[in-house]
C-alpha cells in the first residue's frame, strides 16, 4: 500500500463474478471476498456463493442448487460486529427452471444459511445491490 503499486494474480480456477466485500474495508487492506461461482465449462460445480480467505488461501463455497442462480452477494455488517466477516450476506438466487426467485441471507462468517425468504415475483438474474443502513438515509436508527 506504501508504494502505491498494485499487482494481479489467479487466486483460483473457479469460475466467479460479482465480487464484494464488506465495504467498511472498502481501499484499505481486507482479508475477505466473496463472490458468485459459476458452473465450469462442463456444467460441474454448479451456482453458488463463494468466500475467499486471502490470508490462509482458503475457500469456502455455498451452493444454492441446480438451476438457480444467486446475484451479486451484498455484505451487511452485524451490529457490533467486532471481525470482518462479522455479518451478512444477501442474494437474490433466481430459479432458472421456475418462474421463481428467493432472498437467501447467510452467516457471512461461515456461509451458513440463516433465512430464505420466497418473492412474490421472480426477479432477473445477475442482479447488483448495495446495502445502505437505515441511519444513512435520516441519522436515527430504526
Amino acid at each position: 500500500m506504501a508504494s502505491g503499486a498494485v499487482d494481479e494474480q489467479i487466486i483460483d480456477d473457479l469460475a466467479v463474478e460479482f465480487p464484494t466485500l464488506n465495504e467498511d474495508y472498502l481501499g484499505t487492506e481486507n482479508r475477505y471476498q466473496y463472490a458468485v461461482s459459476f458452473p465450469d465449462e462442463k456444467g460441474f460445480g454448479g451456482y453458488g456463493v463463494v468466500k475467499y480467505d486471502r490470508t490462509t488461501g482458503a475457500r469456502r463455497i455455498h451452493q444454492v442448487g441446480d438451476a438457480r442462480m444467486p446475484g451479486e452477494a451484498v455484505f451487511v455488517p452485524a451490529a457490533g460486529a467486532a471481525h470482518e466477516d462479522d455479518g451478512y450476506l444477501l442474494t437474490v438466487v433466481s430459479d432458472l427452471k421456475q418462474d421463481a426467485s428467493q432472498l437467501l441471507v447467510l452467516d457471512a462468517s461461515g456461509l451458513d444459511r440463516i433465512a430464505t425468504v420466497h418473492l412474490p415475483h421472480r426477479v432477473s438474474a445477475g442482479l447488483h445491490g448495495s446495502w445502505i443502513p437505515d441511519t444513512a438515509l435520516d441519522g436515527t436508527e430504526a
